[in-house]
């Protein structure tokens, strides 16, 4: 009995860990995107396009009910104008950081 306890806590644990890092770039309901060379963005340890950022972003909002997307410091114009017109297409905030604090994202900027 007592190693099947401790095999099912061990479980628990695996189960438990693997969930936080799954949801490592998923913090106060918003995703944070960071930008790469190329137009391509990095989320929880994948690196992708745009056009699979924007999948990846609909199936965060619809699965872990995300209400914003953060694009971390570096990006260019046109990973800004990708981030803000996919999150307005997924209605959901888009954010960019500006050292500690968010500036809001508009689309079409």
């Amino acid at each position: 009995m007592n190693k099947f306890v401790r095999i099912a806590v061990l479980a628990l644990g695996l189960v438990m860990a693997a969930t936080a890092f799954a949801r490592g770039d998923i913090r106060d309901d918003r995703a944070w995107v960071k930008p790469e060379k190329g137009e391509k963005f990095s989320i929880n340890g994948y690196t992708m396009g745009k056009v699979e950022l924007y999948g990846y972003l609909g199936q965060l909002r619809d699965d872990e009910h995300i209400t914003g997307v953060v694009l971390r410091s570096g990006a260019d114009d046109a990973q800004k104008k990708a981030i803000s017109s996919s999150a307005k297409t997924l209605q959901i905030e888009a954010f960019e950081q500006d050292g500690g604090d968010l500036k809001p994202l508009v689309a079409g900027s």
